[in-house]
């Protein structure tokens, strides 16, 4: 599946995105403010997307998109859009390289990605999750409308700030 906006097209992630994959959780800010994945090559990380990102591709549409600028037509980031055990509604999420970064690609994304959750998935509710301490999306998240909710323990033994857009 393929969701595009004026500047990006987004992509269902692919094994041979590999090199772009290693890159972005190899960056200072992913695992700062998201996590380690602690993937030491292309190999690893080419393994990772298959038994990991892949399998979370659904039928229904949800699953990890790569984000690529048109005008380069490179890879800058990657949105998400996922279903968790946890939650009762669709999680958005969204991590993007220092050079796709400050330039509103993340709001782009993510935008596309909540018009297509309410206009093709039926949904009437989006939520997002942050890292406490991660203020640019914080940020972000209140500048496309979501509303700030408390904290809320999604991966074991860590709280997360839990934001909700709803349509």
């Amino acid at each position: 599946m393929i969701l595009s906006t004026e500047r990006l097209t987004l992509k269902m992630v692919e094994a041979n995105d590999a090199p772009f994959y290693f890159e972005l959780f190899n960056d200072p800010d992913f695992i700062k403010n998201i996590n380690d994945k602690n993937l030491k090559s292309v190999e690893e990380t080419h393994t990772f997307l298959q038994q990991k990102m892949i399998p979370n591709l659904c039928n229904d549409g949800l699953g990890f998109f790569t984000v690529y600028e048109n005008e380069r037509n490179i890879p800058i980031g990657v949105s998400s859009l996922l279903s968790r055990e946890k939650t009762d509604y669709y999680d958005v999420g969204y991590a993007f390289l220092p050079i796709g970064r400050g330039k509103g690609y993340a709001f782009e994304a993510t935008e596309c990605i909540m018009k297509y959750t309410k206009e093709v998935l039926k949904q009437d509710k989006i939520i997002a999750f942050t890292m406490p301490q991660n203020q640019a999306s914080k940020r972000l998240l209140t500048k496309l409308g979501f509303n700030y909710i408390g904290l809320k323990e999604i991966h074991q033994g860590n709280k997360d700030s839990l934001f909700e857009y709803i349509f």
